[in-house]
């Protein structure tokens, strides 16, 4: 349960970042509004349910933290509907067999975008975050830098590393280091 002024800051961080965090959820769906404000509500619940953490940072740490949790409840949005649509189609391929499309054959750029999102979606930490601020959401490095409290190198190196394990994930070849 909240004091009273931890209710009033947390309703006055949402009135000063709503807006911001939804037009980043919203190019992070690719205009799924419904999505993006699934994503949105799930932040700031997390938020709310974190706040004796959150409460405690700065205004330009809890933006960063909202902005990393939206990110991540975007990616758990796209990872429920794909185990969704593997369900009722009846595709068992545990997941790893789907991520890898046959990068030759005539697949269209939505399908390929798609599974570049769940390729994402399959990193580990760091590089799941630069890949999906900077390759899906459209931030540069240093808005990414800045979202994430890191430097603008190591926003390069886990993009770098991020690449080099989705080409590993899209192709199922492992990358020359």
């Amino acid at each position: 349960m909240l004091s009273r002024e931890e209710e009033e800051e947390f309703f006055a961080l949402h009135r000063k970042t709503s807006e911001a965090l939804f037009a980043k959820a919203y190019r992070m769906c690719r205009g799924h509004e419904a999505d993006a404000k699934d994503a949105v509500q799930r932040a700031y619940v997390q938020a709310l349910t974190h706040w004796q953490t959150v409460g405690d940072l700065s205004d330009s740490k809890r933006k960063a933290w909202l902005a990393t949790t939206v990110t991540h409840e975007v990616l758990q949005i796209w990872r429920s509907r794909d185990r969704l649509r593997e369900v009722s189609s009846g595709e068992g391929t545990g997941g790893q067999q789907a991520l890898t499309p046959d990068i030759d054959s005539s697949v269209d750029n939505e399908l390929l975008l798609h599974k570049a999102c769940r390729a994402i979606a399959a990193l580990d930490g760091r590089p799941r975050e630069v890949m999906a601020l900077h390759c899906l959401a459209g931030y540069e490095i240093p808005e990414v830098a800045e979202m994430l409290g890191i430097s603008s190198a190591t926003v390069r190196v886990c993009l770098h590393n991020g690449r080099m394990r989705l080409r590993e994930i899209m192709t199922g070849e492992v990358a020359d280091s």
